[in-house]
């Protein structure tokens, strides 16, 4: 909140509430048929109701300053951001070994290895296990599988 912020707050405010007490008198005036202090009284009403006015003027000034000043601010932190992220991309480049990629691991196979795959012949496809499927309990222990009865369906009209 800047100054001219809190100038137009308070100075709205206070003037609005000075402005009461010229209308009590004008009432009273009113009702004892014055017209002469309802005019000055009316005179003070409107007084108090143009500094308000003005007042608020100063404050709708004050908040669009302050929403400007929010905006470069915002506008410079986005790009302080984005000028960070250029430095840090380029160091990141600078760094990367040129050859490799960025972001993936390198696998070195020894000598030995090799040799040892050559020897190696590749493991055999296993025979596939025919048995009956199983079913285990809640207990874990290995129950009878239920036998098999062909589905049945029936309609009713």
């Amino acid at each position: 909140m800047n100054i001219q912020m809190m100038e137009g707050l308070l100075g709205a405010s206070s003037n609005i509430k000075l402005s009461g007490t010229p209308m009590s008198v004008y009432r009273q005036a009113s009702a004892e048929g014055d017209t002469e202090k309802m005019k000055r009284a009316l005179g003070y009403t409107g007084e108090c109701a143009e500094k308000a006015v003005k007042y608020q003027e100063k404050l709708d000034k004050g908040m669009k300053a302050e929403a400007k000043a929010e905006r470069e601010k915002a506008k410079l932190e986005q790009e302080a951001a984005i000028e960070k992220r250029r430095e840090e991309r380029k160091r990141a480049e600078e760094g990367a070994e040129p050859d490799h990629l960025q972001g993936t691991d390198v696998v070195q196979i020894s000598e030995a290895a090799k040799a040892a795959l050559k020897n190696n012949k590749p493991a055999e496809a296993a025979e596939p296990i025919d048995s009956e499927p199983v079913i285990y309990t809640p207990a874990g222990e290995v129950s009878a599988a239920p036998v098999e009865s062909e589905p049945t369906v029936s309609f009713t009209a």
